[in-house]
């Protein structure tokens, strides 16, 4: 994903999340009686070739949207009794109706994500477990901020702005913060992965996510899970999901509660789609509509798309 995009929506993170306070889906959460688990049957050494579309559109400034496109190459690593290894690498993203402006920042949070090679880590039931070089991630994140956050700034004259603009780049491009807004689609397009759902039954689990109105805490939620019935016809099963936070739980932009000031109530709600292949239980497209509301009415909208080609 476009690191400019991914810094201006860093709020929007998590969907499914897979360890921490954040943890959403579990083996023990998703235990319906009879069913299908949703465990994609990769093969040693198959490469597939993904596009990322992201759409973003923002009531509040009145702005045109914004679509961004990334290919994105995800590769079989390994395949053993122990799980699934697979390779996620995102190119080089473009903005529909030309490049963006540039920026130190961006262009210098680009350099770091065209080195990032994310190892994704399935159990043997195909349940996604997460990353398996998150530590090793952080640790090459630092160190590339740390080589070229002097030459991002190496052209301002006056130290004292060249030392602010320093300390604002490694402020914004933390390892944290960039290894989130990384793997923000990896947590979409596996999701659901060795989950255990049954057609036409609604599955419900706890969910959690980043608080997106303040700069601190997470909000807690319920998302609804609802598989269709295979379509032999098409060799496919969809599965929505739908969600909706609590706005007497929500925080408005400066960390305090909604409740504080009813006329700036803030809600959110998240839903999706994906459609599987009904013989291989891979991925074929992955559709997420997640907006913010003010008091009901929509302020952001932002639509991701993963589709293998």
């Amino acid at each position: 994903m476009k690191p400019r995009l991914l810094i201006a929506t860093l709020s929007f993170i998590t969907l499914f999340a897979v360890d921490g306070a954040d943890a959403q889906v579990t083996p023990a959460q998703v235990t319906p009686a009879q069913g299908i688990v949703i465990n994609p049957r990769y093969l040693p050494g198959q490469k597939l070739s993904l596009q990322l579309e992201i759409q973003s559109d923002d009531a509040r400034d009145n702005s045109q949207r914004k679509t961004y496109h990334t290919p994105i190459s995800l590769r079989v690593v390994r395949k053993s009794t122990t799980g699934t290894q697979l390779e996620w690498r995102a190119g080089v993203a473009t903005k529909e109706g030309g490049a963006a402006p540039a920026d130190p920042i961006f262009e210098m949070a680009e350099k770091i994500f065209a080195d990032l090679r994310l190892q994704v880590q399935l159990d043997p039931t195909g349940h996604y477990l997460g990353l398996r070089n998150e530590s090793e991630l952080k640790a090459r994140i630092q160190e590339f901020v740390t080589l070229l956050a002097p030459q991002a700034t190496a052209k301002i004259a006056d130290p004292a702005t060249r030392q602010r603009a320093a300390e604002a780049i490694t402020k914004a491009l933390t390892p944290e913060t960039l290894l989130s807004a990384a793997r923000k689609e990896i947590d979409l397009f596996f999701g659901i992965s060795g989950m255990r759902l049954e057609a036409g039954k609604t599955t419900r689990i706890k969910s959690a996510m980043l608080n997106p109105f303040g700069p601190t805490g997470t909000l807690d939620g319920e998302m609804e899970i609802t598989p269709g019935a295979p379509d032999a016809a098409t060799g496919e099963m969809r599965v929505g999901f739908a969600q909706q936070y609590d706005p007497t739980l929500s925080y408005d932009s400066a960390g305090k509660s909604a409740n504080a000031d009813p006329s700036q109530q803030m809600s959110l709600d998240d839903k999706g789609e994906f459609i599987l292949d009904s013989n291989t239980w891979q991925v074929k497209q992955v559709r997420h509509v997640r907006t913010i509301r003010r008091n009901k009415e929509a302020v952001r909208t932002e639509t991701t798309v993963i589709t293998v080609q």
